[in-house]
Parts: structure tokens; sequence; C-alpha cells
């Protein structure tokens, strides 16, 4: 760990512990941050209204608690999953009020490898959680080493076999992410499909047909090892693109369509 780095859950925790299990009151925790503050329709966090309130509070305090938390209690995969996902989404919305970015994430230097939970004794940062647990231990976009080292105590904690589908589940605070949502073990294959549907189907996938042109979000860029070759993309947006006109036109003309690459937004979701 750097000087740099930032344990959000660093506090010690106060009052008694819940009676359940850390991950189940820290799922009600979250969900009371999403009644006050998310717009799961647009996507929009009201990051400012946020700091300082009960909820918020309740949900840190909450945080603190996860430093104790056995993570082998997760015992299925879509525990561990729907677990591994909502903590991103959350830490990400925890480390905007906690830094009190205005604009971007952007603005802090390494926000996506300073900002990291202790849990269960092991501490993560988002890119280990992403591209360590999530994405089965695979490299960061452009660098050359993986998470996690060969003798990482952490490799037993990683969701095998990868769900190309976190990829629209997992929210950095962008303009350009997934709209956030929140995900549960017993509807996670449900709910994983409703968010890669909601994307491909938002602006962030654009079809020409008289340019036959498919305009794609930079993710299908980083991640093409993680989606495979063009003929691979074409195919998982066409699963997920609504029945109408655009659909017709990719299915009958997908491979001789270009794809092209959309500039990522890195302003704020709010």
């Amino acid at each position: 760990m750097t000087e740099k780095d930032v344990i959000l859950n660093a506090q010690t925790p106060s009052g008694a512990a819940p009676c359940e299990r850390i991950d189940i009151a820290l799922r009600k925790a979250i969900a009371d941050l999403q009644a006050e503050f998310f717009d799961l329709d647009e996507g929009k966090i009201d990051y400012p209204a946020m700091g300082g309130t009960e909820s918020f509070n309740t949900y840190v305090a909450m945080t603190g608690l996860l430093a104790g938390f056995d993570l082998t209690s997760l015992q299925t995969r879509e525990e561990r999953l729907a677990f591994w996902i909502n903590l991103y989404n959350t830490m990400v919305v925890h480390g905007v009020v906690e830094l009190g970015i205005e604009r971007s994430v952007k603005e802090k230097a390494g926000f996506f490898d300073r900002l990291k939970y202790d849990v269960g004794g092991h501490v993560f940062s988002l890119n280990d959680i992403e591209h360590g647990i999530l994405r089965e231990n695979r490299r960061v976009p452009y660098r050359l080493r993986r998470s996690f080292g060969r003798d990482d105590p952490r490799q037993q904690f990683v969701v095998s076999p990868m769900d190309v589908r976190i990829h629209f589940a997992l929210v950095c605070g962008s303009q350009s992410c997934p709209p956030i949502g929140f995900y549960t073990a017993e509807k996670i294959d449900e709910q994983l499909d409703l968010a890669a549907q909601s994307f491909i189907n938002s602006d962030e996938i654009r079809i020409d047909p008289p340019g036959r042109t498919l305009r794609v979000s930079m993710i299908f860029k980083w991640y093409q090892r993680d989606f495979g070759s063009k003929d691979h993309v074409i195919r998982f947006i066409t699963r997920y693109l609504d029945p109408g006109e655009k659909r017709a036109f990719v299915e009958k003309h997908g491979q001789k369509t270009r794809v092209r690459y959309r500039p990522y937004d890195w302003s704020l979701n709010h």
C-alpha cells in the first residue's frame, strides 16, 4: 500500500453489529441510498445531496464492518457476482462523495487504483475488483501486469468463469457508463441481461444503415479480448437489440458493417 492510497472504510465501526450477515445488511444500506439519491431510470446520482446524510453515514459505518466479513461465506457464483458488482458501484459513489469530486473522476489521479476497501482482511482497489475479481484476473487495458500476482491470496475470490455482461453493470461514475442498478444473487442472470439490453439500446450504440457503420462504446475496444472478434461483437449487440429496423439491418448486413468507437464521456453522472 502506498502513502497515497485511501482506504475508504478504515474507520472503526460504531454501534452494534447487525444481526444479519454483513453483505445482507450492506445491501439494505445501499437500497436506502438508492431510494433517496439514485435516479435509476436516468442513471443519475445526486452526489452533493448525499454527503453527511443519515443514510450515507449509515452506509459508511456499515462498510467498516467489511474488514471482518468472511468472503468464503459467499458460496455460490451468483452470490459473488452480485456482491462484487454492488460493492464496486457503491465504492465509486463513496469515493466521489468522500473526495468531493465535482466534474469527473479524472479529477483525482489514480482514482481506480488509489481508492480501496478492506474486505475480509484483504485490501481491494476498484481496479482489483473489476479486473482481478470480476474479469477473472485479466490485465487492466493498456497495462502489462494482471491485478493479482501468482501468490496473491486474493486470487481465491476470483469469479470464474467471467461474465462479459459485467461491463454493462459496473458504473464508473461517468456519463458514458451504464445506468446504475442493484443486483441480487437470486435474479443476477436476468438482471445482467436487462443491463446489457439497456446499454445496447441506449445512445452509446448507434447504427447508421446508410453509412453501413456501427458506432459503439469504447467499452468494446478496451475489452476486445473479453468480447472477441468483430463478428463476436456484432453478434453480441444483435442479441440485445430491440426488434425493429436497426436490428434487422445488423442481422442482414452485420458482417459487412464497419465498427467505429465513440468518444467516452468521463463527466460525472449527476
